[in-house]
């Protein structure tokens, strides 16, 4: 260490340089998209899938029956 301002290069050293770069990175970029107005886009494919699955046991089981 012959540089007395001259930090240290290990790996905590490069840890919180790079925490605090990514952190002031972070707070200049403008935020993510509002995930709350996707959300009933996800609850009617759940919801079709649901009938999919559905019909299909319904369509598997029609040749089970014995009269």
């Amino acid at each position: 260490m012959s540089n007395q301002g001259e930090l240290p290069s290990n790996e905590i050293v490069v840890a919180a340089v790079d925490a605090k770069a990514r952190q002031s990175a972070a707070q200049a970029t403008p935020p993510a998209e509002d995930r709350s107005r996707r959300w009933p886009l996800t609850a009617i494919g759940v919801g079709i899938g649901s009938a999919a699955l559905a019909a299909a046991l319904l369509y598997a089981n029609r040749g089970n029956k014995k009269n």
